[in-house]
């Protein structure tokens, strides 16, 4: 049986052998958010060109503009977010298959196969996204909803029963939370590497999850821990650029640097993102029986004569 260290070895080994699969999907992140920014920036510009002349006619414009464009722009927002999912999920399609290939044949695959495997099976991997990212989201909408109406009933009448419900409700959106993700990567791995439909996906990664939780809950707190971290390295590195110094041209000189520790962090969490689904596709082709076990390790050579060489006590 694969243990979560050595499938966490597995998904970050896959993903160094595939570089280019981390580079892609550190791109789509971007370009992700760069898309759900662009509304909120045309927006922007278009209230900065409305609010000119006279103050308060331009501040009467302005908030008209921004009552009208309120809609417009969480409907840019929303299509953004849709496109950037599609693309993530067609990006999955190809690029899972590929990794649990290289988890069983403990190499890199053959190169030429991520279109083709796109092109098989892009409607089972999409179906499959939406079902297990759509839980997810779900149980955290859930979880928000319960922390909204519980925050009034803490501040007016608090007592111990309501502080212990709202911890245990904490603690359970945590652990839900995390369970979930696994689900609905091990939902993916289904549909993509190993063919199944939406149903049986879902059937089959919630007996996986049932089997191996404590390796799946392992491999997902990992991952996050690393993503923390190279999130706390990128913060600091762009709070060290901008500090002590609030002169324009010192922070337009400053853009470069910026654009550069962004893509170099959007790199590492393609690289991570790529490593924990090649992690998930160990567990899942383990499940299978497709991952062969390790050898045993041999002895080292001349063993015997390291032990005689021991000083021994005469007595």
């Amino acid at each position: 049986m694969l243990r979560a260290n050595q499938a966490v070895r597995l998904g970050l080994r896959a993903a160094s052998r595939n570089a280019e699969l981390s580079f892609a999907k550190g791109l789509i992140n971007q370009g992700g958010n760069l898309l759900a920014l662009l509304p909120i920036a045309f927006a922007a510009i278009l209230i900065a060109a409305l609010a000119r002349g006279d103050a308060l006619r331009s501040a009467l414009l302005a908030a008209r503009a921004l009552a009208g464009l309120r809609w417009p722009v969480l409907g840019g927002i929303a299509a953004a977010l849709s496109i950037a999912l599609a693309a993530s999920l067609l990006f999955w399609a190809g690029a899972v298959p590929l990794l649990a290939a290289d988890a069983e044949l403990n190499r890199r695959p053959p190169p030429g196969n991520f279109a083709l495997l796109v092109s098989r099976g892009a409607a089972r991997t999409v179906v499959a996204g939406i079902l297990g990212w759509g839980i997810s989201v779900l149980f955290t909408l859930a979880c928000d909803a319960a922390v909204i109406f519980a925050i009034p009933a803490l501040l007016l009448r608090p007592s111990p029963g309501l502080l212990a419900a709202a911890a245990l409700a904490g603690a359970v959106a945590v652990t839900g939370t995390f369970l979930l993700d696994a689900l609905a990567r091990l939902i993916m791995v289904r549909a993509a590497a190993f063919g199944d439909s939406a149903t049986p996906a879902f059937a089959r990664a919630v007996s996986l999850l049932g089997a191996r939780l404590g390796a799946s809950a392992l491999i997902t707190v990992v991952f996050v821990a690393l993503e923390l971290i190279v999130g706390a390295v990128a913060a600091s590195l762009t709070g060290l650029l901008s500090a002590g110094s609030f002169n324009p041209r010192d922070q337009v000189l400053a853009l470069a640097p910026h654009a550069a520790i962004a893509l170099a962090a959007a790199a590492v969490f393609g690289w991570l993102e790529v490593g924990r689904m090649g992690a998930f596709a160990a567990l899942a082709a383990d499940a299978e029986g497709l991952i062969a076990p390790a050898a045993p390790p041999e002895p080292p050579p001349r063993a015997e004569l390291v032990v005689e060489a021991l000083p021994a006590d005469e007595a």
